[in-house]
């Protein structure tokens, strides 16, 4: 509540309601990172907020980008560390766990969601409760974190174990009636940490020993560059990319897995944003970042061309196609926002080998 006597809002109401309908539209799944956050609750953060705020609504599964991997790859390793916009590891299964292909690349980690036999995710409607489908929930993810970006220090009530013999450090947390928490971090390379973290209805999906037997699997694969499905002819000055989805937005959004409606995602940031010292991904409303999103235009999440407090709007490709740049609390101006917007010139969305390496996609 604000009083008359306060202290003035750093932020306006036209701002908070823009953030609204920004996270209604992206659909945010929610814990992902969970154990890590509630292991260190107590902890004062000093970096960037690091974890969903709310739950994905209605986005429907999709097929783009899934592993259907049987079994342990049994290939020889490749290095897992390569370009930051490079995708380093594709999907595999280990038993019941699968781990899809990653779909967001950037200056800090590779992000892949994580699917579990016998259940289903935060997608779904409704309390454990009231919803029809009584399928345990889960929310899960494995992210590749680049040298020093994680900070493992700071995650706390763990117990070391080796994974491949790593050096690896695991908790696990529940609490009342909500979800069975679970991390595991090991040190894939020098100061370089992968850490798999669950958030689930049960306490057996998966065990710890599912996720460790996963975590001992990971291999590095052929480099594959992240691609975007259009060139780029203005960049603000002091802005680089930070992070790309693949049919997804750059951020922890991707706990939910690849989109059917959402193309790709593209996030810069300013020079100072935190690389290191993270205990999990940003979420997509990063203070001082400016995002690109090409989806479907649908009728259950329809673009209207536009600007509306930092998101700008246009349809594309007869309207079937919704082009928005979106600058979180006023980091760009409107018309800084429809330069970047106007400067996006799309390929052909629905046919990925038309799409164009993010590296040279941007032009200044």
């Amino acid at each position: 509540m604000a009083t008359d006597d306060g202290p003035p809002l750093r932020v306006s109401i036209d701002d908070i309601v823009a953030s609204g309908r920004r996270v209604q539209r992206r659909r945010r799944t929610i814990l992902a990172g969970g154990l890590a956050m509630a292991a260190v609750a107590a902890v004062a953060v000093t970096t960037a907020a690091l974890v969903p705020m709310g739950p994905r609504t209605d986005k429907q599964p999709a097929t783009v980008a899934a592993s259907s991997s049987p079994s342990v790859p049994t290939a020889a390793a490749a290095p897992l560390l390569a370009d930051p916009l490079e995708f380093t590891f594709s999907g595999y299964s280990v038993g019941p766990v699968h781990v899809q292909n990653p779909i967001v690349a950037g200056n800090a980690y590779q992000i892949a969601a994580v699917t579990v036999d016998g259940t289903t995710d935060s997608r779904h409607r409704g309390k454990v409760s009231d919803r029809r489908d009584m399928t345990p929930r889960l929310d899960a993810s494995l992210t590749l974190y680049r040298p020093g970006a994680y900070a493992v220090q700071r995650l706390a009530g763990t117990t070391s174990t080796t994974v491949a013999g790593h050096r690896a450090l695991k908790a696990e947390h529940h609490q009342g009636f909500g979800p069975w928490l679970r991390t595991l971090a090991w040190e894939y390379a020098p100061n370089a940490w992968a850490v798999l973290d669950s958030s689930a209805d049960r306490a057996d999906l998966p065990t710890m020993g599912q996720l460790e037997a996963t975590a001992a699997a990971l291999t590095g694969a052929a480099a594959r560059p992240a691609t975007v499905p259009f060139r780029l002819s203005y960049v603000p000055a002091g802005y680089d990319v930070f992070a790309v989805g693949d049919h997804m937005t750059g951020s922890l959004d991707a706990v939910g897995g690849p989109s059917a409606t959402e193309y790709s995602g593209l996030i810069f940031a300013r020079s100072g944003l935190p690389q290191t010292g993270l205990l999990g991904p940003y979420d997509n409303m990063m203070w001082g970042a400016f995002q690109i999103m090409i989806s479907a235009n649908t009728a259950d999440s329809p673009g209207t061309p536009g600007c509306d407090s930092g998101l700008c709007t246009r349809l594309a490709e007869g309207g079937k196609v919704t082009v928005e740049v979106a600058s979180d609390a006023g980091s760009l101006s409107k018309a800084e926002t429809m330069k970047v917007l106007n400067g996006i010139s799309l390929t052909d969305v629905n046919d990925t080998k038309t799409w164009v390496d993010v590296r040279t996609a941007l032009t200044r």
